[in-house]
């Protein structure tokens, strides 16, 4: 998920990798490319041709006779001129011997603006011309901040895409940011426009500092759904504060994405978080996004049984709950072990050592039904960086306590119960001596198609206990329902942390019982 701020030049960008043809196909057909620059003069280009009835690719050099099978082609190129960059894409018949001329002298300046215009923000306008098939396409694109300018080649064809992402930022997420997209099949005569602040949608992005371990946060935006602008990127900056910004978007699908990164021990710079959420957004309406908020703890995915064999992924113990349920959220670097009770018998152990590429499962094949008790303690490890002291979420722990038989395949009965306190600021912090609402979520999401989801369980009650000294103490606190949701009533001390252990007690006798160590701060 992690992408380069600026793209220097033009690249071309294939975006489905096919065959090249063979010379037996290409025999006596050949084709001529001759590109010329914006004062008219031969330019040395690299250009893409796609042949549309197998949407194979081949790579031209302008002035060479280039052999191709016999067919219909696209031709997508870049053409410099001084510190422009004209874009462009035309369409070709290919038998005997073939020539193309593509000229920039016919491009039309592309511009993005905002009304009123801002004012000490730095922009910057990624441009692309993209092929159009069902079997993939291809690119080619530039930016301004390699170009004085840049241009596009108007065509009306359905064989070709065009998209432009305009961004304002002042480098340090702290501003009011913007990030349009004007996107069309075909290429625009006329690729310019001007958006009114009053047309786009506001999302308020608080990217909070504590559970991450990061000290510097990288802000962006990129364009979802279909279309030739999906995965064009605006960087918009990066600061070493917890900050909340106001991002201005066209309306339509967006991902917006933080990295978090930190210092290692070597002075290189690491990542060490990142959330991107996926949003739909209209113009003039108002959004909210939360990145790094606290109560990071055990995952949204449950213990399964696959054919009578218990799994469970014992390295997902550090989730924002508020990414269970949708987009993407990661924290590098933990250390888990597990065990698996059976008949007050451990019947299976597992541990994560830290720093594998491969997911570590706990796995055990069940031989008799009955309960069985799997818990595990997870701590966050990453040799190569020196997390902060002040870390929120160093550990956590969970127990689930389910029936299992052998040769079935079915998602555990319980829940995954996670944490989110509310009323925190950006720090994740609560005031010294207030009572503090923490609601818990309970989800039961199936995420393995050869296992059933069964019934879910009846949540008889749920407890909580809370820590001040980093779990080496507890004591029971109050759980009530508030508008339908089980919250915990928290009395903060006058500093330090709060952890929080909290249980859901099920009919019939399951649990599941859920630690996270130090979930917010307060101060």
């Amino acid at each position: 998920m992690f992408s380069l701020r600026n793209l220097a030049g033009a690249v071309m960008v294939p975006a489905l990798l096919l065959g090249m043809g063979t010379p037996a196909e290409a025999a006596g057909n050949t084709l001529t490319l001759t590109a010329l620059n914006r004062n008219g003069v031969k330019a040395g280009v690299t250009a893409t041709a796609v042949n549309l009835a197998t949407n194979s690719s081949y790579t031209l050099k302008g002035g060479k006779a280039k052999k191709l099978p016999k067919g219909t082609y696209t031709v997508i190129t870049s053409i410099r001129t001084g510190r422009t960059t004209t874009l462009a894409g035309k369409t070709v018949k290919v038998s005997g011997k073939s020539k193309l001329t593509i000229d920039a002298r016919k491009g039309k300046k592309v511009s993005l603006a905002i009304n009123p215009a801002p004012k000490g923000l730095y922009a910057q306008t990624e441009v692309r011309i993209c092929t159009r098939s069902a079997n993939g396409g291809y690119s080619v694109e530039t930016s301004t901040f390699d170009n004085d300018a840049v241009y596009v080649v108007p065509t009306t064809s359905t064989k070709y895409g065009y998209a432009a992402l305009g961004h304002w930022d002042d480098g340090s997420t702290m501003s009011e940011n913007y990030a349009v997209l004007h996107q069309t099949v075909g290429v625009p005569s006329k690729p310019s426009r001007t958006y009114a602040v009053s047309s786009l949608a506001a999302v308020t992005v608080d990217t909070r500092r504590g559970p991450d371990g990061g000290s510097y946060h990288q802000l962006s935006a990129r364009p979802g759904g279909s279309g030739c602008g999906q995965g064009l990127h605006a960087g918009l900056g990066s600061t070493d504060q917890p900050v909340r910004t106001k991002l201005r978007l066209t309306a339509g699908k967006w991902t917006i994405e933080s990295d978090s990164s930190a210092a290692a021990k070597d002075g290189s710079t690491r990542t060490v978080a990142a959330e991107s959420a996926n949003r739909t957004v209209s113009g003039g309406k108002i959004y909210g996004l939360r990145f790094y908020g606290a109560g990071w703890g055990p995952g949204s995915t449950l213990p399964h049984v696959i054919s009578g064999r218990i799994n469970y992924p014992i390295g997902e113990m550090f989730e924002d709950p508020a990414f269970a349920t949708g987009g993407y959220a990661y924290a590098v670097g933990e250390k888990a072990t597990a065990k698996l009770v059976f008949g007050g018998k451990t019947v299976k152990t597992a541990k994560d050592k830290g720093w594998t590429n491969e997911a570590v499962y706990l796995g055990y094949t069940v031989k008799k039904a009955g309960w069985y008790t799997l818990s595990v303690d997870a701590s966050r490890y990453y040799p190569e960086v020196r997390l902060p002291g002040a870390l929120l979420s160093p550990k956590t722990a969970v127990t689930y306590r389910f029936k299992a038989k052998p040769k079935s395949s079915v998602l555990a009965p319980v829940y995954a119960v996670q944490i989110v306190p509310i009323g925190l600021n950006l720090n994740n912090q609560a005031k010294a001596g207030s009572t503090t609402e923490v609601a818990v979520k309970l989800n039961r999401l199936l995420r393995f198609g050869d296992t059933k989801k069964g019934a879910n369980p009846k949540v008889t009650k749920v407890t909580a206990k809370v820590s001040t000294d980093n779990g080496k103490t507890w004591r029971a606190t109050t759980v009530k329902k508030v508008g339908g949701t089980w919250t915990v009533l928290v009395r903060n001390p006058a500093s330090g942390g709060v952890s929080l252990r909290t249980r859901a007690t099920y009919s019939g006798g399951g649990y599941t019982e859920a630690t996270v160590v130090r979930a917010y701060a307060v101060g």
